[in-house]
């Protein structure tokens, strides 16, 4: 009996411990509570003071320190829903009016209203050896409205004017400390308007078309003459507006002006079944009164509000991009002008009258052939400075390739500074009469040799019929054409071209850029091109 009562104590006794290592174990593995931070535990020193009935000190015989558990972070504010903002009207003309209407804001808040567009530009790369074109470039902006405050019930009323701005569609949003509390979207639509109705031949028509786009297939027009294809017109840096000049071609009686999509640089015909079908073509008549009176040659030259004149920030072709000397200082006066021109160079700050000696920088082969091309340099003349350290020198123009150049000053084996100087396109020759079917001959200068003035493109009588280039005849540009569309008054246009480019798909390569006064890829750089207007009288 004892012994069975000792066997049952033993037994007792067992499960007992049995389940207090059950319970001990399940407690080393419990975490601590999330609010309690513990010490690390590396050493025995770190662990004093705990007891083995501690879990941080008895897990699987080895001491073990509890992660450290941050506090919790308060839970982030929820982002305001953003509410509906209706406009009236949803679409419209730059410089009209809308009214925009919101409600569920929050109430007596001061907002601010937002419009989201565009900045367009060219991407270029400007070398010394030449300029290399890649593509058109629309960067996301923001235009700030105005202001208006919520009323207590907390709606939004305001009249607002259209910004002058791309085409199509732009979102609206009203702000309140930062975050966008409503929002809506307006529609800038295109318009066309020809000025004037009628005149002489030769008479300068004005089209502006506004609204132009900055998404693909919005951003680029093609004109039509008669159902000639004459050029391409973009807005890219101008805000979506693009105003240039045609010219009256033709014998007298109406003619018609086509207003086309022109996306991949040729007038599309079929746009009312395109994806930009809700984007309408345009169409004019002008009427010829008069076609007997030869016009006048002109050069039309780009708008200077349009052109970068800003000297040292420009980058230069031909420019050996040394350091000025300190103090030296170059200047040229006129800073432009044809070939065989004069111009001055005034210098000062040299340090010594030792000999000075002018270089003309240029460039000499061609795109053809391997040997592609290289820089030159050229003596143009050598000076004595003053004893002030001052010299002035005549500088005569070469007969050289159009575009920016460089003249290089050297005093010895130092180049102390060079300054710009930008040759011009100018004319030689184009006869006034032709016999019918005969062949005539234009020549012009200063055609330049970087992918932004290598070329002209040429039409007759407002139909495009190619292109030519300067590289390799060193500026030089002599085209033979045939007298053709009958007795009367003919008109050529030579207009500024994009030889080539390194981006995306083609756009208006080889073609007339007859937006070229306000809106090209050489104007951000100082390429003043300008378009030659010439006029034959065809005889029998």
């Amino acid at each position: 009996m004892q012994e069975q009562t000792y066997l049952s104590r033993m037994s007792g006794a067992r499960v007992y411990l049995g389940l207090l290592a059950v319970v001990l174990l399940l407690a080393a593995c419990a975490p601590l509570p999330a609010a309690q931070s513990a010490p690390a535990a590396s050493d025995a020193s770190t662990n004093s003071g705990r007891t083995a009935s501690d879990p941080a000190a008895v897990h699987a015989g080895v001491a073990v320190a509890p992660a450290v558990v941050a506090p919790a972070a308060p839970p982030a504010a929820p982002a305001p829903v953003v509410k509906a903002m209706k406009l009236a009207p949803e679409k419209g003309s730059s410089g009209s009016q809308f009214v925009i209407n919101s409600e569920g804001l929050a109430p007596g808040k001061r907002v601010e209203l937002i419009w989201d567009t565009a900045e367009g530009s060219y991407v270029t790369k400007a070398l010394p050896e030449t300029v290399e074109f890649y593509e058109k470039q629309f960067t996301e902006k923001k235009i700030a409205l105005g202001w208006a405050t919520t009323d207590a019930q907390g709606r939004l009323s305001a009249t607002l004017n259209v910004p002058d701005d791309y085409g199509e569609v732009h979102d609206v949003y009203a702000v309140l400390d930062g975050q966008t509390v409503a929002r809506g979207g307006y529609r800038i639509m295109r318009n066309i308007t020809v000025s004037p109705q009628q005149g002489p031949v030769g008479t300068p028509i004005t089209i502006k078309a506004t609204g132009l786009g900055y998404k693909a297939y919005e951003s680029t027009l093609a004109i039509r003459y008669d159902n000639n294809f004459m050029g391409i017109v973009s807005a890219v840096t101008t805000g979506g507006t693009a105003t240039f000049q045609i010219r009256a071609a033709g014998r007298v009686g109406k003619h018609v002006i086509d207003v086309d999509h022109g996306a991949k640089s040729v007038a599309y015909l079929n746009n009312q079944q395109s994806g930009t079908a809700h984007i309408p073509d345009w169409r004019f008549e002008f009427t010829i009164t008069d076609d007997k009176a030869l016009p006048a040659t002109t050069l039309d030259w780009p708008d200077k509000a349009y052109l970068n004149t800003a000297g040292d920030a420009v980058v230069r072709t031909t420019s050996t991009q040394t350091e000025t000397t300190p103090g030296f200082a170059a200047r040229i006066e006129p800073a432009a002008g044809p070939i065989l021109s004069k111009a001055t160079l005034k210098a000062s700050g040299l340090k010594t009258t030792d000999q000075v000696e002018l270089y003309w920088m240029s460039a000499k082969g061609n795109r053809v052939s391997p040997s592609g091309w290289s820089l030159t340099e050229d003596l143009i003349t050598a000076v004595t400075p003053d004893r002030d350290g001052s010299f002035k020198a005549d500088i005569p123009i070469p007969d050289d390739l159009g575009g920016w150049h460089i003249i290089k000053v050297v005093q010895g084996d130092k180049v102390l500074g060079e300054t710009p100087f930008f040759v011009q396109r100018s004319l030689v020759s184009v006869p006034q009469r032709v016999k019918a079917g005969e062949i005539f001959t234009i020549q012009m200068k200063g055609v330049g040799w970087t992918e932004l003035d290598n070329g002209v493109a040429v039409t007759y009588d407002n139909s495009a019929i190619g292109f030519a280039c300067g590289f390799n005849s060193n500026g030089d540009v002599t085209m033979n054409l045939t007298a053709t569309g009958g007795p009367g008054i003919h008109l050529i246009d030579l207009y500024p071209m994009l030889y080539q480019g390194h981006g995306k798909p083609p756009w208006g390569y080889q073609v007339p850029l007859l937006s070229f006064a306000q809106d090209a890829p050489g104007l951000a750089l100082g390429y003043n091109l300008p378009v030659l207007r010439l006029a034959i009288e065809v005889v029998e």
